[in-house]
């Protein structure tokens, strides 16, 4: 019998996350009231109360649901050792992370889209930010005897990351996990210029920046 309860209970919390998402897509969350989300499930409003307590909180669990699975598949000590990074491993470590995004990819269009939630960006940066300090925290050491200050390096990360993620979903990622693993690898690792195959001399002159 609890098998049978379990089931009933994960197809009803599924139709309710799936009815979340078409309306915040339909007409943003705001605009969203519980009665909505029951109409669109097909289920009574006491049925959703069952599992959870508003709106508010349906949001909060679907998103930390989300964003956990997509940073228990970014284990940046996997190719990150101290002095060196496994370029191999790295587009392996990438690989994981678009073929997540791919897979949850209408959660990820929705909450990222038009309609979405606007704070949402920000949530997946400060998650990438605070999982990129443990784990640099963790293979480098002191942070604060670094050449750049952490903060700024870890900002650059973090918000480059939602960049190309961004983009990739707003053109239905077009490209598949593959080419985006080893394109994007090849980004980070060599430089933009050198990825596209020009390479630059930087010339630094003795003038102030200003």
């Amino acid at each position: 019998m609890a098998k049978k309860t379990d089931l009933r209970v994960i197809r009803t919390q599924k139709l309710i996350k799936e009815a979340f998402l078409t309306l915040i897509e339909k007409k943003g969350f705001e605009a969203i009231t519980i009665q909505d989300i029951a109409d669109e499930a097909v289920i009574n409003r006491a049925t959703f109360y069952l599992h959870y307590q508003d709106k508010y909180d349906l949001l909060e669990q679907i998103s930390d649901s989300y964003l956990k699975e997509l940073m228990d598949v970014l284990n940046i000590s996997f190719h990150l050792k101290k002095g060196e990074v496994n370029v191999k491993k790295f587009k392996i470590t990438l690989k994981r992370i678009l073929r997540n995004i791919e897979e949850n990819s209408h959660f990820y269009k929705v909450m990222l889209g038009e309609n979405g939630i606007p704070n949402f960006s920000s949530k997946i940066e400060k998650c990438l930010y605070d999982k990129f300090k443990g784990s640099f925290k963790e293979i480098l050491g002191d942070l604060n005897n670094l050449n750049i200050p952490y903060e700024l390096i870890l900002c650059f990360i973090s918000s480059a990351y939602i960049g190309v993620l961004k983009w990739w979903l707003n053109n239905d990622t077009k490209y598949s996990v593959d080419f985006m693993a080893d394109k994007l690898g090849n980004i980070i690792t060599k430089g933009p210029m050198n990825a596209i195959g020009h390479k630059l001399i930087f010339l630094e002159e003795n003038e102030d920046l200003d």
